[in-house]
């Protein structure tokens, strides 16, 4: 039988169900781990920014916004960590 292959420096993966639920400022979720780097959060944020600019939301957003506004907006489209 060959031999599993074990990643280096992979990060663990993230369960398929976290606990999470929505609030005023956002959806928030429990995940396991340490608390990402602020370049991670960045890093974060613009994927998840990307992510918004191909999905059907940034279609609606640009026609009730116009472009500049929906630009804006996406920009508060943010990943924070909180303790």
């Amino acid at each position: 039988m060959p031999k599993s292959r074990k990643r280096k420096h992979s990060r663990p993966s993230v369960p398929a169900l976290v606990p999470s639920w929505m609030e005023e400022d956002g959806l928030h979720a429990i995940l396991p781990g340490e608390q990402p780097s602020p370049a991670e959060l960045e890093t974060l944020s613009r994927s998840y920014q990307e992510k918004i600019r191909h999905s059907l939301l940034w279609d609606q957003m640009l026609e009730e916004f116009g472009p500049q506004e929906a630009e804006r907006i996406l920009l508060k489209f943010r990943v924070e960590g909180r303790s």
